[in-house]
């Protein structure tokens, strides 16, 4: 879960929470509903552009992933 699911990340953390987590194999920003809202605008638009191309880099890697994934299904190999 990007951004943790509890408590409330720094800036800089929730960032690259999103940097890293467009490399793994199941992506996605979700959190307990105790938490503070966070999602990539509510952080100021320096961040949300970073967050913003962390998530088109994953957009452009969907088809590696779903070839990855693929392969897993067939031969039982790690996607990671």
């Amino acid at each position: 879960d990007v951004g943790g699911f509890f408590k409330h990340p720094s800036t800089e953390l929730l960032v690259r929470w999103y940097q890293a987590g467009a490399y793994q194999p199941f992506f996605r920003a979700h959190a307990h509903i105790d938490t503070p809202r966070r999602e990539p605008w509510l952080f100021g638009p320096e961040n949300t552009a970073l967050i913003r191309e962390a998530i088109r880099q994953r957009y452009a890697l969907l088809p590696y992933w779903y070839q990855l994934f693929y392969n897993a299904q067939r031969t039982g190999q790690p996607v990671m």
